[in-house]
C-alpha cells in the first residue's frame, strides 16, 4: 500500500491528536474521580472517627445526653443519609469454644431510617465503621454519606474533558491542513514537475514562496532542470559531430569486419590443420607399429581355437573318449582356454578397427569444396545405401522414407567426406532398430530422411523409430571412443569423426532422441546459392 506525504501528515496529527483526546476525556477524569472519592472516604472516616470519640468520652463520664450531642455533630452535613450507634456483644457457644460477634442498633438518626448492620459501601453511598470501647458498653459508629456531590462533579469532570478534547481535535484538524497545505502541495506540484522532467520536458520549473528547506529544494530543482538542459544541448551537439564522422567511417569499419571475419575462418582452419598435424605427428607412428603386433595376436589367438578345436576332437575319440580324467579335467580346461582365445581374438579386432579409424581420421583430407545440389546428393547416397543393406541385412526388413524438400539448394561439400557421415548416422539408425527388434517388440522398422532449406542454411534429418539414446549418454554422444555398442561392433569413434567432418563445412552436428521411441541427428550446414 502507497502512503503519500499528506496522507503521513494526517495521519500523524490524528494520532497525536488521538492520544491527547484520550488522555484528557478518559485517563485524566479517571484520575480526578479517584482522587475525589479518596478524599471523600477520608472525611466520612474523620466524621465517624469524630463521633466515635464524643460518644466513648460521653459513656465513660456516664454523660447520656454527652452521646446525642455527639451524634449531633453529623446531623447538619446535607450529604448524611443515617448514623447509626451499635453495640456489639461477644456470644459464646456452651463449650466456651467459639464465639460471634452481635450487632444491635442501639441508637439512630434519623430515628425512622431501617439500617442494616452489615451494610457496605456502594456506587451511591459511602458507609464507615469507627469502634469504641468503654466500660459500660463496646460498639461501633455507623456512618453513610451520599456520593451524590462526587458524581455530579464525575458528570462535571467529563463534560468539561469532551469540550477540551473537541477543542483540541478542531485545532489539530486546523494544523493539519496548514501542514498538508505548506508540505504535500510544494511536494506534489515537484513530483509532477520531476516526471515531466523525466519524460523529456527541461522547460519545467517549479516556484515556491517558503523559505525552509521545500523552498530550497525547489531552487536546487530548478537549477537541475536547467543544467539538464544545457547537457542535453551539449549532447545533441556532440551526437551530431559523431554521426558526420561515423558517415566517414562507415565504409572502413565494413572493410574492417569483413577482415575480421576472414581473419578468424584463416585462424579456425589453422588451428584445426595444427591441431590434426600435432596428432598425425604424434600417433601415426604409434598406429603403424601396433598394427602388426595387433595382427599377430590376432591371427595366433585364432590358430591357438583351431588347435584347440581339433585337440577336444581328438580326445574324445577313441581311446581317450573312456578315460575318466580327460573327460573331467583336460576338455573343461581346453574350453576354458579355447573361450580366453576367443576372447583376446575378439578384442583383437576391436582394438585392429579401432587403430584403423584412428588411422583414418589422421590421414589428410581433401580441402577442394564441391558445390553440390544437395537433395540430388541426398537421394545419391540413401540408393546406395539401400542397396547395401538389402545385401547385409541379414532379413531386416528397413523401410527407408524420404521427405525432401523443394525448390533444392545447393552447398559447397567435400564429397568424400560427407558420404562417410551420412554412411555412419544410417548405420547408427539401422543398429538402433536392429535392437529393438531383438526384443520381440512389434514395430515397423522405419528410417525417415528430410531436408528443408531456409535464409540461414539447410538441414539434413536422419530419424529413426529404435531404441532412443538416455540423458546420460546423449551428453557424451560426440565424446572420441564413447559408444553404447558392444566391443566387437563399435570403435566410438564414427560420430567423433562425423561431427569433425561437419565443422570443417562450417556446420553443426546435433541429436534430439526420445528413450525407446526415436533418435533424430540434424546436420546443419551453410548455403551456397539456391538453385531452380
Amino acid at each position: 500500500m502507497r502512503l503519500t506525504v499528506k496522507t503521513k501528515i494526517w495521519m500523524t496529527v490524528t494520532s497525536i491528536v488521538l492520544l491527547f483526546s484520550f488522555f484528557v476525556m478518559f485517563y485524566l477524569p479517571t484520575i480526578q474521580e479517584r482522587y475525589l472519592l479518596n478524599n471523600f472516604n477520608k472525611e466520612v472516616q474523620n466524621h465517624a472517627n469524630t463521633v466515635a470519640l464524643g460518644v466513648k468520652i460521653a459513656m465513660t463520664e456516664q454523660n447520656f445526653e454527652g452521646v446525642q450531642t455527639a451524634m449531633d455533630f453529623v446531623k447538619q452535613d446535607p450529604l448524611l443519609q443515617f448514623v447509626s450507634l451499635l453495640q456489639t456483644d461477644t456470644i459464646w457457644n456452651n463449650q466456651h469454644t467459639k464465639y460471634q460477634i452481635k450487632r444491635t442498633v442501639f441508637k439512630t438518626y434519623p430515628t425512622n431510617q431501617v439500617v442494616a448492620v452489615q451494610a457496605t459501601s456502594n456506587d451511591t453511598t459511602v458507609i464507615k465503621r469507627a469502634p469504641f470501647s468503654t466500660p459500660m458498653m463496646s460498639g461501633e459508629i455507623l456512618l453513610a454519606s451520599s456520593t451524590r456531590d462526587i458524581i455530579q462533579s464525575r458528570k462535571q469532570i467529563r463534560l468539561t474533558s469532551l469540550l477540551f478534547s473537541f477543542l483540541v481535535f478542531s485545532i489539530g484538524i486546523i494544523i493539519g491542513f496548514g501542514l498538508a497545505r505548506n508540505i504535500s502541495v510544494p511536494v506534489l506540484e515537484l513530483r509532477d514537475a520531476a516526471t515531466r522532467v523525466g519524460r523529456g520536458d527541461l522547460t519545467q520549473r517549479v516556484y515556491s514562496r517558503s523559505r525552509d528547506e521545500i523552498g530550497e529544494l525547489g531552487i536546487a530543482f530548478n537549477k537541475m532542470v536547467t543544467d539538464l538542459s544545457l547537457a542535453r544541448q551539449e549532447v545533441e551537439d556532440r551526437t551530431r559531430e559523431l554521426l558526420l564522422e561515423k558517415k566517414k567511417s562507415d565504409e572502413l569499419l565494413a572493410d574492417l569486419r569483413k577482415t575480421l571475419t576472414d581473419l578468424k575462418e584463416t585462424q579456425e582452419q589453422l588451428i584445426r590443420q595444427e591441431k590434426l598435424a600435432s596428432m598425425g605427428q604424434l600417433t601415426k607412428g604409434l598406429v603403424d607399429r601396433l598394427l602388426n603386433p595387433l595382427n599377430y595376436v590376432s591371427n595366433f589367438a585364432a590358430l591357438s581355437n583351431e588347435f584347440l578345436k581339433e585337440s577336444k576332437e581328438l580326445l574324445t575319440s577313441p581311446p581317450y573318449v573312456a578315460d575318466d580324467y580327460v573327460q573331467t579335467e583336460v576338455i573343461p580346461l581346453l574350453t576354458m582356454v579355447e573361450h580366453n582365445t576367443g576372447k583376446i581374438e575378439e578384442h583383437g579386432f576391436s582394438l585392429t578397427r579401432i587403430v584403423r579409424s584412428m588411422d583414418k581420421l589422421l590421414q589428410a583430407k581433401s580441402d577442394i569444396f564441391i558445390e553440390t545440389k544437395v537433395n540430388a546428393f541426398i537421394e545419391a547416397q540413401l540408393l546406395t545405401y539401400e542397396k547395401e543393406n538389402q545385401i547385409t541385412s541379414k532379413g531386416i526388413s528397413v523401410e527407408f522414407i524420404k521427405d525432401i524438400a523443394q525448390p533444392t539448394c545447393c552447398v559447397n561439400i567435400l564429397p568424400a567426406e560427407m558420404t562417410l557421415v551420412l554412411v555412419n548416422l544410417l548405420n547408427n539408425a539401422v543398429y538402433s532398430l536392429q535392437e529393438k527388434l531383438l526384443l520381440g517388440e512389434p514395430f515397423a522398422p522405419q528410417v525417415l530422411v528430410t531436408t528443408s532449406f531456409s535464409p540461414a542454411g539447410v538441414e539434413i534429418s536422419i530419424q529413426d523409430n529404435g531404441q532412443g539414446i538416455s540423458a546420460v549418454d546423449k551428453a557424451q554422444l560426440f565424446s572420441p571412443f564413447f559408444t553404447t555398442k558392444p566391443t566387437s561392433k563399435g570403435t566410438g569413434l564414427g560420430l567423433f569423426i562425423s561431427q569433425d567432418i561437419i565443422k570443417t563445412h562450417k556446420g553443426n552436428l546435433t541429436v534430439e532422441s526420445e528413450p525407446a521411441g526415436w533418435t533424430r541427428f540434424i546436420i546443419s550446414l551453410p548455403l551456397s546459392i539456391p538453385v531452380s
